[in-house]
């Protein structure tokens, strides 16, 4: 798999064990801003992964 991808799930894995420890209503703000950036990394990743299954049929089609 793509290095770059598989850094970006690592980081995700890692936003959603901070999530985790944001749950008091004092770091509701915290929580917020983690969850948005979860959420830009998670749609990165499957643009990603898209971008490179459509390659992958690209590259292909050319030997057909």
């Amino acid at each position: 798999m793509n290095p770059h991808i598989e850094r970006l799930k690592s980081e995700h894995r890692s936003l959603n064990r901070a999530i985790d420890t944001c749950r008091s209503p004092a770091r509701q703000d915290e929580m917020k801003a983690l969850k948005s950036l979860r959420l830009r990394i998670k749609d990165r990743i499957a643009k990603l992964q898209s971008d490179h299954a459509e390659a992958q049929m690209g590259s292909g089609r050319a030997f057909q």
